[in-house]
């Protein structure tokens, strides 16, 4: 079982055409069956290409986020790197905003249960978003 969390910062406007990338870092931290504990930090990227279904105004916007309990069948924290598709609703203003997003690994097959646990800055978006896990 493994557990993720993450900040992201940037930009997100978009109107079918635009510029949306959030980057940031985070942590994966598994544990295993025996109850040994292996970690990896991680890039975290949250964004789309310059043409993509979404709609978006944000110019300035940090996300926190986390997910617990994601199951690997074998090998460590790094089988979660990839790339994951995922619709969304997010809206700030201020801050204090919490949801859940399916994650659906685009390179690994795996799905991942994310709450976005804060939102601060101001802004909406509705529409696809791709979600990077890499090796920092």
């Amino acid at each position: 079982m493994c557990h993720l969390n993450f900040e992201v910062k940037g930009t997100d406007i978009q109107i079918l055409i635009g510029y949306s990338r959030l980057k940031g870092r985070g942590v994966i931290v598994c544990r295993d069956e025996a109850g040994q504990t292996t970690s990896t930090d991680m890039k975290v990227s949250i964004g789309t290409p310059v043409l993509f279904p979404r709609i978006s105004f944000a110019p300035s916007l940090i996300v926190r986020g986390a997910a617990d309990g994601v199951r690997i069948l074998k090998g460590g924290p790094s089988v979660l790197f990839g790339k994951y598709m995922t619709l969304d609703i997010r809206l700030a203003v201020g801050g204090g905003v919490g949801t859940s997003l399916a994650l659906e690994g685009e390179d690994n097959g795996l799905s991942i249960n994310l709450g976005l646990q804060d939102v601060e800055g101001f802004g909406l978006a509705a529409g696809g978003t791709i979600v990077t896990f890499e090796a920092p």
